[in-house]
């Protein structure tokens, strides 16, 4: 069963998908196409038989031609080139020498003014070949011919050497100089075309008209150019492959083929209307061309190999056989007409989608392409990615900026349904109209792109839609953070059902102006929580500190599997009460290796990390003095210090009033109360007996900030200590005995 559609193509079999919210799958069966394709927007071939989406086979439309007003002479296009027939007075002979052979690959021909020329698209040239009597024959006229035309479709001509081309989905026209013919584009038409099927000029070639599957479009001279002539349309056609044009008798004529008839349309004056009449309704078995002989209702119709005239009675049309001819050799066959879409119905997955991903499996012989679009509201088509056949294998592109640009992405196969490939997830309009669509093309219109599996009868193309996460909620905090490194949480869900987060972002601002002091940008992670990161540099401060305040709010946005990016949160507040960054900023006799922080240099200073273990502390004599530096967050108005070492030993504490090598006022290094810096001294005994050489000196401080909470530092385990012993200063010391005499 083949089915050549003007329409949509999608999946059949809806599922629910454990990172999208709708999966549908097509197998390009007889039970899933009638609810998968959408015929009205999809021209490629859909055979269900085969099970494969590939071009359409083009019937030449432009297969027999009239020349002007006056002669019965009509050209045939054949395998070879054409043949040219008049009528001797009892019926139609070929005229050999009017004739052309050797043609390699002829798609269409017209009959041109003067007669008998003529043209013909010579598909294996790319080649316009226009033939000009000569006095015994017809050859080539290189001036009037136009070369350099791949994928030419149809033609149109004029008696004033204008010349149309439907070349793919576009029309070109071409105007002789006086030398050569040169491109006009003051005469083509800009409005895009849908899948057109033939073209031909009228009104002395400076209109152009279009046939498309389901219409006619009429394109009118201004002056200055062309616009579309809705009152010269013709709507309502269900499968029109051909048709003529003829405005040489005064009026406008349109003879459509279309499915087993040639139905006629002409102008009443303010409309194109159906002209039962002049229509041929039956004897027809497999009409594909027609022409109208100019300035008469005649016309004569390509129907399999028979080539049939009908001749205007007056009262309607009958059948000629005397001028009517049968031609063996007559082009039935075709080539791929290209490009072609196929496109999905739209499916509902229930919620807003806003990212939609399309899978497929191809046959891609080299020259050949598919395109794949997507869209969730129906309308807005977003380009994603496309697979090419070249010489060397299948190559797979995405695009970031809907077709502008294309990256390479890997083959055809990472495109395969089965295949779990991010890169092909599109960003769409939001909406719940979700599609996708295909555009197959070639550049041999001997081969085609097929859309198909390998064997026949698996999925051969996936659709799957995402919502965005909701926005996710935050917690509230009834009390401060005691600690400089606070993790700060939220809640995901979606409404797709099992999806789950693949990345996340977290914005802290000051709650009093909303000023940023952390923004972590997008984090690839699932987990659903952030906790603030420690300064680890002895010159820098945190942020948190930095901010100068430590009453904060937060925000938090989510994407999910298939990147799909929620709102933002709405703000949750929180305040930090906190000892941080604690340094030592100099060591009064290290021992030997360790190096001496100077007390006015602070990028020497030797910050104690979380989590900092005993053989990472810095080391010092026991008995020597170590200077300490803490900065707090929060109101905190005094601190109690506490070094512990050994079995209930506490060392020797002194807060001095001022760092010799700094501006500093201790307790408040800046003005205000919501940050400070603190600076205590501290050493041991300096017995190795008392602390022995390897002995951990921890830091078990406490501050007081009023109602915000007591900050407290090593509770729980900030780091193993602050410092650990490695001998003592008497090492430093020595002993002069003086004698007497």
């Amino acid at each position: 069963m083949l089915l050549l559609l003007t329409a949509c193509l999608c999946g059949l079999c809806f599922s629910a998908g454990t990172a999208t919210a709708a999966t549908w799958d097509y197998t390009i069966s007889t039970t899933d196409t009638p609810t998968t394709i959408d015929a009205a927007l999809t021209g490629a071939a859909v055979d269900t038989t085969n099970r494969e989406i590939l071009l359409p086979v083009q019937s030449p439309a432009d297969v027999v031609s009239f020349w002007g007003s006056g002669e019965l002479d009509y050209l045939v296009l054949t395998t070879s080139g054409f043949r040219h027939y008049a009528f001797d007075g009892a019926q139609m002979r070929e005229v050999a020498v009017l004739g052309v052979t050797g043609v390699t690959s002829p798609l269409a021909a017209a009959a041109r003014g003067p007669y008998p020329d003529a043209v013909v698209y010579d598909a294996s040239q790319q080649k316009l070949r226009h033939y000009s009597f000569t006095g015994s024959g017809l050859a080539e006229n290189a001036a009037l011919s136009v070369a350099g035309l791949t994928n030419v479709v149809a033609v149109g001509t004029a008696e004033n050497y204008e010349l149309a081309a439907l070349v793919g989905t576009a029309v070109q026209h071409y105007s002789f100089t006086g030398s050569s013919m040169a491109r006009n584009t003051t005469l083509e038409p800009s409005a895009a075309l849908s899948n057109p099927l033939d073209v031909a000029l009228a009104s002395g070639g400076y209109d152009t008209v279009v046939l498309e599957r389901d219409k006619v479009r009429w394109f009118s001279f201004t002056g200055s150019g062309v616009s579309e002539n809705a009152a010269l349309s013709v709507t309502g056609l269900t499968n029109a492959v051909a048709f003529a044009v003829d405005t040489g008798g005064g009026g406008y004529e349109v003879a459509v083929v279309d499915g087993t008839q040639v139905k006629h349309y002409n102008f009443t004056g303010s409309s194109m209307a159906y002209n039962s009449t002049l229509s041929v309704t039956s004897g027809l078995t497999n009409p594909r061309a027609v022409a109208i002989r100019p300035g008469s209702y005649d016309r004569v119709v390509v129907d399999g190999t028979q080539v049939k005239y009908y001749s205007f009675t007056g009262s309607g049309l009958s059948y000629n056989a005397a001028l009517s001819v049968t031609v063996a050799d007559i082009v039935q066959g075709g080539t791929y007409r290209t490009p072609a879409d196929a496109a999905s119905k739209a499916f509902n997955p229930g919620v807003s989608s806003v990212r939609v991903r399309v899978r497929a499996a191809h046959e891609l012989p080299n020259g050949t392409s598919v395109t794949w679009s997507v869209t969730a509201d129906g309308t807005n088509w977003t380009a994603r990615w496309r697979v090419r056949g070249t010489a060397s294998g299948t190559v797979l592109e995405v695009t970031p900026d809907n077709g502008a640009t294309w990256q390479s992405a890997g083959t055809a196969a990472d495109a395969l349904p089965s295949v779990d490939n991010a890169q092909l997830w599109a960003t769409v309009a939001a909406g719940t109209s979700v599609k996708w669509k295909a555009t197959l093309a070639t550049s041999n219109p001997s081969v085609t792109p097929k859309i198909a599996t390998s064997p026949r009868g698996n999925v051969a193309v996936r659709l799957e839609s995402d919502a965005a996460p909701n926005a996710p909620t935050l917690p509230s905090y009834g009390s401060c953070f005691l600690t400089s490194t606070p993790t700060l949480s939220w809640t995901f869900s979606d409404p797709d059902p099992g999806d789950t987060q693949s990345a996340y972002r977290v914005q802290i601002v000051r709650a009093s102006d909303n000023a940023v002091v952390i923004d972590t940008g997008k984090v690839t992670s699932s987990a659903s929580q952030y906790t603030v990161p420690a300064s680890t540099s002895p010159s820098s401060t945190s942020a948190l500190w930095s901010s100068g305040a430590y009453q904060f709010k937060y925000r938090v946005k989510v994407w999910d599997r298939a990147d799909a990016e929620s709102p933002w949160s709405s703000y949750a507040s929180f305040c930090v009460v906190a000892f941080d960054r604690p340094r030592v900023a100099e060591i009064v006799s290290p021992p030997e290796g360790q190096a001496a922080p100077d007390p006015s240099d602070p990028s020497t200073h030797i910050v104690i990390t979380p989590g900092m273990t005993s053989d990472q502390l810095p080391k010092v004599k026991a008995g020597a003095k170590v200077t300490l530096l803490v900065d707090t967050i929060g109101p905190v108005t005094s601190v109690t210090w506490s070094f512990p070492y050994g079995t209930g030993k506490q060392a020797t504490v002194n807060v001095p009033a001022e760092l010799p090598d700094e501006t500093f006022n201790n307790p408040l290094y800046e003005a205000g109360i919501a940050v400070n810096r603190w600076a205590v001294e501290f050493w041991t005994d300096a017995s190795l007996s008392v602390c022995p050489t390897g002995t951990v000196v921890q830091m078990q401080h406490s501050g007081v900030a009023g109602a915000s909470g007591t900050a407290t530092l090593n509770a729980p385990p900030y780091a193993a200590g602050v410092v650990v012993t490695q001998g003592s200063v008497y090492e430093d010391w020595f002993v002069v005995l003086q004698g007497r005499e």
